[in-house]
């Protein structure tokens, strides 16, 4: 009497067929997180008025911040730099290793024509300065959805930054 039988011949083909069908169902589950992007009106209006005070003043207030255009550093305001407002031409400068980033809180990624909306991609990993980091911001000139939104920004799981976008134009 045998404890272990080994499948028939013609049935051993179908395990690596099953197998494949199982990683193939399976493996998306695995991968990293898609972080979901938020309209910045509908994320201060879900958060409530008074969770998002901060948020609104890296914004739309004049804290100090780092501009970044045509990969020239300009620092506006005195103090820590709160925010980093980069144009897409500038992305690559994000990635140098610089001291002056440590204390960013809101990246603000502006966003002018469809082409650039096409070449934005950021992974997290590529923002090694930016210690303190909370936000990052796609400001829009052009049409642009949340799935595109997400499609940005990769390599951080849902909570670690919260990732906004605006659109603004009339179309």
């Amino acid at each position: 009497m045998t404890l272990i039988t080994l499948a028939k011949k013609e049935n051993r083909n179908s395990l690596p067929f099953l197998l494949s069908l199982v990683l193939f169902l399976f493996g998306p589950l695995t991968e990293g997180y898609t972080q979901k992007a938020y309209l910045i009106d509908e994320f201060v209006k879900e958060a409530g008025e008074k969770n998002t005070d901060y948020l609104k003043n890296l914004v739309y207030d004049n804290v100090t911040t780092i501009v970044i255009k045509d990969s020239n550093i300009k620092m506006v305001g005195e103090g820590f730099p709160q925010k980093v407002s980069v144009d897409i031409n500038s992305i690559a400068t994000l990635k140098s290793e610089n001291d002056i980033f440590r204390t960013v809180k809101l990246l603000q990624i502006n966003l002018g024509s469809t082409s650039e909306k096409s070449a934005l991609r950021i992974n997290l990993e590529d923002l090694k300065s930016f210690s303190n980091i909370a936000y990052i911001f796609i400001n829009s000139e052009i049409p642009l959805t949340q799935a595109e939104a997400e499609m940005m920004v990769t390599g951080f799981e849902e909570g670690d930054i919260i990732l906004l976008y605006q659109v603004n134009s009339n179309f």
